[in-house]
């Protein structure tokens, strides 16, 4: 059974679909590793992307910026504010990345190049998009990495990735993908390397910047715990499909697929006695 995970009439902040997503089916080789996902996400909103190692999330977000290579077939419609992504050329999906829809990867030692400052990594992607002259990028980009509360940016901007903790590292991923304002954030599994402490002052930092800059959000992960806190919506993807999708209250408290029970009975609790077990998700 194919979901189309579509949000609830609009109310409050949310407005009308900037990202619709139908029918995608993605193959590698002979394999068909997403299966007629249908997705739309609404200007302001945060949707959840939940699913185990292969369910195919991680692939559906790299489509929506076409980085999966030439290796990929990629079928189906993504719309972007109206205008269809799939078929689109490199050039073209070049001057969106980044400006419009931006990407924060789940590694940042993987990310940032590691014999390249991170100033000037940040300055490169900034000349990259926008006219300005060296001076004005590297104050740009240090304005990010102060956003982001990384200590003494304009001093730390000549540092090397290694230089950074792992927190700080992903704090400068989450600079690098707003220095452009984007309409969209990617996050595709943004804590997953991360000790429980850093993970929660990174999710605490991306949900005050989503709010602040009015952003539409993908954040994928395999622990509804952490999608708990992020989300409007959700969706429940299994081996390349999505098996449930509903507003993160619905589908966090009363789950209707199995497989969706199964994940939230693999989420840790905490007891004040043994009648009332206190979620996690809650």
């Amino acid at each position: 059974m194919q979901l189309d995970a579509q949000p609830p009439n609009p109310s409050g902040r949310l407005t009308d679909s900037v990202l619709e997503i139908r029918d995608l089916r993605i193959w590698f080789g002979a394999t068909e590793v997403v299966r007629g996902v249908s997705l739309t996400l609404r200007a302001g909103e945060v949707l959840g992307l939940v699913g185990e190692s292969g369910s195919g999330k991680s692939v559906t977000s790299l489509a929506v910026l076409g980085l999966l290579g030439p290796a990929a077939r990629v079928e189906g419609s993504i719309r972007w504010r109206g205008r269809e992504m799939i078929g689109l050329s490199n050039e073209e999906m070049r001057s969106m990345r980044g400006r419009e829809i931006a990407m924060v990867f789940q590694e940042p030692m993987t990310a940032l190049n590691p014999v390249m400052t991170v100033g000037r990594q940040m300055t490169e992607a900034i000349e990259a998009h926008e006219r300005m002259s060296g001076r004005e990028a590297k104050q740009r980009a240090i304005a990010a990495l102060e956003a982001v509360a990384i200590p003494e940016a304009a001093r730390r901007f000549g540092d090397y990735p290694h230089q950074f903790s792992g927190g700080q590292r992903q704090r400068i991923l989450i600079a690098m993908a707003l220095v452009h304002k984007p309409q969209l954030l990617i996050a595709d599994e943004p804590t997953t390397a991360l000790d429980v402490t850093v993970q929660a002052q990174v999710l605490e930092l991306l949900k005050t910047l989503q709010r602040e800059h009015g952003l539409a959000m993908i954040f994928t992960s395999h622990d509804l715990a952490v999608v708990g806190q992020m989300a409007d919506r959700v969706a429940v993807m299994r081996r390349g499909q999505v098996v449930e999708a509903g507003s993160a209250e619905q589908v966090l408290t009363d789950p209707g697929n199995a497989y969706t029970q199964s994940l939230l009975a693999a989420v840790p609790t905490l007891r004040t006695d043994r009648e009332k077990p206190l979620a996690v998700v809650s």
